[in-house]
This record gives C-alpha cells, structure tokens and sequence, in this order.
C-alpha cells in the first residue's frame, strides 16, 4: 500500500468502483441530497473505463467535438490531458463543498496502477479518496443487468445482436467479458485494500444496504447526517415470475464460484443473503 502525506479531511472525492446493477444510482442521488456534495455534470464520468479497457473503448472521445457538447468536449479533454480531470474535480470545492464524486460501475475492473494514479493526482491536491464498492447477489446482478439490456435493446455488453428471448440473452451474458468484469467483485475489492486502507473502503451489500442500520454506517463513512428517507426508497429488484432456470443459474453459480467463495469469507452476511 502506498503511503501518502497527511491530507485535508475536509476535502473528500468518493471513486465508485462499482457495481454495475447494485443500486449505484441510487448511491449518487443519496449523495446528491447533501448541501455539501458538488458531482459535476455527470454521475458517470467514465474516464478511466475508456482509457484501459479495451472492451469499453466506446466511451473514448476520440475527436475534440467541432461543435460545442460541454459534456463530450469535458470528456475528451479529462481522457487527454493527464490532469484536467483532477484539476475540474478540485475546482468544484469552493464555500461548503466538501464533497465530490464519480459513479461509474464499469471502473469495476481498474487496476491497480490506476487506482495508485488516481489515489496520487487526489493527494497532491490536498484531497482525500474513498472507495465504494457496491456488490448484488452475483445471480441477480447479472439477470438485472440483461433484463436492462434487453428493454434497451442494447447489444453492446455481451449480448448478440437482435436477441429478445431472456434465457437466451442470459447465458450469452454471463460468459461474456462484459459480465465478467462486473461481476469479479473479489478482484475489485482485492485490488481496492491493496491500494487503500480498509478504513478508507466501503462495501455496500444490495440486499441489505437499505435497512437502517446499513444507511447510518454508509453516513458515517461518508461523514454526512442520515437521511431515513432514503431507506424506503424503492429500488428495482431482479426477481421475476418465469424467469427461473434452475440449471442455467447453477451454470452461473459455478461460474462465479470464486467470487461467491470470497463474499462468503470476507463478508460471511452474505452467505445468508445470497443463499
């Protein structure tokens, strides 16, 4: 882990690390609700995805836009110039703005390097990084994740073409890349506490993270009052009549084993969660 000098807590930037279908939206409005929470224009920077992962190179801005889009032209210039994107972040902290974040889900699968850059460029400016990880029964997350797609008729993250028929749709998913790198939780809080200290880490559990008690810890870390509203908040839940298939949820248990073997070690809750 690397060692940093002492930082400004009064500055605190929050790297969403994920994950994709476990309730990260509702994560930014929670934050969104506080006076002393500035994000910028967007939830979802996605920065960092385009740069290193060539599967999600789509959302590089390869061009300066000739006309003026503020977002996409903020965003070519945060994915080329090696500092842009800290420096727009520090700008926001002005009065009582203590606090700043990116949501992105697919930044699940940074590594380490990255994480030690972003970490660094934060630290220079006095700023304080804290992680979030938000993990979903790997089943459900990955079953939410193609149903979106599908009422989307969106074909880029592993799913072919045209296909409308939901099993068919989920097991080209769940073998795809694209689901791998979103589901691989145990890599992502691995690589997390190999950069940050623990302390400096949050792990949200879908299943849970709604009930009180879950919301007043997330608030602590987050070092801003409880709102309570939130806990009845709805949120979309993947269960659904006749979209059961006993076989092909074993085939993706046993594809994600690894990541439920972790879970259920590092966070035993789970094993009762999860089932």
């Amino acid at each position: 882990m690397t060692s940093t000098k002492s930082l400004d807590s009064c500055k605190t930037f929050i790297l969403g690390l994920g994950n994709q279908k476990c309730a990260t939206t509702w994560l930014y409005q929670y934050l969104s609700k506080n006076s002393c929470f500035e994000g910028g224009f967007a939830k979802e920077y996605h920065i960092w995805d385009a740069l290193d992962i060539p599967i999600l190179q789509k959302n590089l801005v390869t061009s300066r836009p000739k006309k003026h889009f503020e977002r996409r032209e903020m965003r070519y210039k945060m994915q080329h110039s090696s500092d842009f994107y800290f420096d727009y972040f520090q700008s926001l902290y002005k009065d009582s703005i203590t606090l700043s974040a990116d949501i992105t889900p697919s930044y699940s699968s940074l590594k380490i390097p990255r994480l030690k850059y972003i970490k660094s460029k934060f630290c220079e400016r006095d700023i304080d990084v804290k992680v979030i990880i938000l993990i979903r029964n790997p089943i459900n997350r990955i079953k939410s994740a193609v149903r979106y797609n599908l009422d989307r008729h969106n074909y880029d993250e592993g799913i072919e073409l045209g296909e409308t028929d939901f099993y068919c749709a989920l097991n080209q998913y769940y073998q795809s890349e694209h689901c791998r790198i979103r589901t691989s939780y145990n890599e992502t809080i691995a690589n997390a506490y190999e950069v940050f200290d623990e302390s400096k880490v949050y792990i949200g559990i879908y299943e849970n993270m709604f009930e009180v008690s879950e919301l007043e810890k997330l608030s602590q870390f987050l070092q801003v009052p409880v709102n309570h509203s939130f806990v009845s908040v709805g949120v979309n839940k993947t269960e659904k009549k006749g979209e059961e298939d006993s076989s092909l949820d074993m085939e993706i248990r046993s594809a994600y084993a690894d990541v439920y073997e972790y879970c259920y070690a590092k966070f035993p809750v789970t094993r009762d969660l999860w089932g």
